[in-house]
């Protein structure tokens, strides 16, 4: 029998998955964002000893950038900084510190985000795992009973399941929507401490750490699977590795200790997010970026990554530092992007993009004007993503902030470290007060220059030998914080 041209494209339509971003020429977009992962866990960045096919599958049918930023060197100054496209330290919060996970909602729902962006060219929109930028309008959340508005669904999300911060500050049970998951009836819900029973918390049960990264992938892959049939947004933030490093027992065993059997559990996480998309014939027209928060921990304090260092894994790979700290290891950040037909399969970029500048990309794939006063520090790096040679520079710098607030600022292969003459900032609490009072009495601080193309582990302060590039360096950084953006058409 003979199959007309019009019935095949019925038929064609009628597949599942089919009806969706393929149609309307704009792609599904899934961002993952992991947690204190360093530049140097996962396989293709250089890690031995570690298995990391799924995130390896990413690099290897996308592109691979290894000068990508993250705006903090912590969680919450990042996450502001992804969702928005403005950087944190713009904010009432000037010490690049996180946020109480009882603090109050910290973006204005008027504002630009990811979720709105996408859901405005009427994408479903979803996020899941840990949050970590604020819930509802109290000063402190104490009673968990009353809707916690606003929250993700007043910044355009349909549908949010996830963790109001880190799983060990407590508290200790899921989130959907507004509201805790398995409230008893007629029972306050209150943040007793970080040794919450569920009894004292008014609930049926608090969550298993070890179990979270299986809940949290099932809430992915289950809600991809409901929503194929239109375009979708997803913006994934998964605990793993921030500690507590509990993975789950099946991955007990399988690498550097708890840390690396962590990191092998969110590859898995990973890759059945990605086997969702080849179930229903999505891949092709998904756009998947994955990156991290901030650097890996390095801190021999702890012992979970001290024993992954001995044991040889170089967390955050030849980089100086890690988290919390104003070093590349602190904020060069894994960043894969994989979308079929537009990336370069199997391409590395050495492009200098900042995670604050995936708005004003999306914005332009979907083609969306950016309105004043909103994504402020956001560029469209579009072409670094799709370009098939190496091309001119689509950021000439970036500004990034440590856990303590102090200011880098990368302009070319220049970074400085601005240590004199910087905006004063009042520490939140007494740690960080006596952290700032040691440093002073450290004895006389000055500004730092490192070359990064000639020293990439930051090991050699060149600030003397050109005090020329200092002082344009700290003009510009001094003049883009005074300006209140850094994308030229914010204002």
């Amino acid at each position: 029998m003979k199959t007309t041209l019009p019935v095949l494209l019925f038929a064609l339509a009628t597949l599942p998955g089919a009806a969706s971003a393929a149609s309307t020429g704009s792609p599904n977009i899934i961002v993952i964002l992991a947690d204190d992962f360093g530049w140097g866990s996962l396989g293709c960045y250089g890690a031995a000893g570690l298995r990391t096919p799924h995130l390896d599958r990413l690099a290897r049918e996308g592109r691979r950038f290894t000068h990508a930023y993250a705006p903090g060197s912590v969680c919450s100054p990042t996450r502001y900084g992804l969702m928005t496209g403005r950087y944190y330290w713009r904010t009432s919060v000037k010490d690049g510190q996180v946020l109480n996970g009882n603090a109050p909602l910290h973006i204005e729902t008027t504002r630009t985000t990811l979720a709105s962006l996408c859901r405005g060219r009427g994408y479903a929109t979803a996020a899941f795992g840990k949050w970590h930028l604020g819930l509802g309008a109290q000063e402190r959340i104490m009673d968990w009973s009353v809707a916690l508005k606003p929250g993700p669904r007043d910044l355009g999300f349909d549908y949010f399941f996830g963790l109001a911060a880190n799983p060990w500050n407590g508290p200790h049970y899921y989130l959907e929507n507004e509201g805790v998951l398995g409230r008893l009836p007629g029972h306050k819900v209150e943040l007793s401490g970080q040794r919450e029973t569920a009894t004292s918390t008014g609930l049926k049960e608090l969550w298993q750490e070890a179990d979270i990264m299986t809940t949290l992938t099932g809430k992915v892959t289950g809600w991809i699977e409901r929503n194929r049939a239109k375009p979708f947004f997803v913006y994934y933030a998964p605990n793993a590795i921030h500690e507590p490093v509990v993975p789950h027992a099946r991955y007990s065993g399988s690498s550097y200790g708890k840390y690396g059997d962590f990191i092998h559990e969110l590859d898995a996480s990973v890759g059945e997010i990605l086997a969702t998309l080849d179930r229903w014939q999505l891949a092709d027209r998904t756009l998947v970026l994955f990156t991290s928060d901030n650097g890996g921990v390095v801190n021999r304090g702890n012992p979970n990554a001290s024993r992954a260092l001995d044991a040889g894994l170089a967390i955050n790979g030849p980089l100086r530092g890690g988290k919390h700290t104003e070093w590349e290891g602190g904020f060069r950040e894994p960043f894969l992007v994989r979308w079929p037909g537009r990336v370069p399969a199997g391409t590395v970029s050495e492009q200098v993009v900042g995670l604050t500048d995936v708005l004003a990309t999306l914005a332009g794939i979907l083609q969306v004007p950016l309105a004043p006063g909103n994504a402020e520090d956001s560029l469209d790096v579009l072409r670094a993503f799709t370009e098939s040679s190496p091309g001119t520079p689509v950021r000439d710098h970036v500004i990034l902030q440590s856990a303590d607030g102090t200011y880098t600022y990368r302009a070319g292969d220049w970074k400085l470290i601005e240590r004199v003459g910087a905006p004063t900032i009042a520490p939140r609490n007494a740690k960080k007060a006596a952290q700032a009072a040691k440093k002073a009495k450290s004895g006389p601080q000055r500004d730092e220059l490192y070359n990064l193309r000639e020293d990439p582990s930051e090991t050699n302060d060149v600030a003397a030998a050109h005090p020329e590039i200092v002082v344009r360096l700290k003009a510009a950084l001094t003049a883009a914080r005074d300006r209140g953006h850094t994308r030229p058409d914010a204002k």
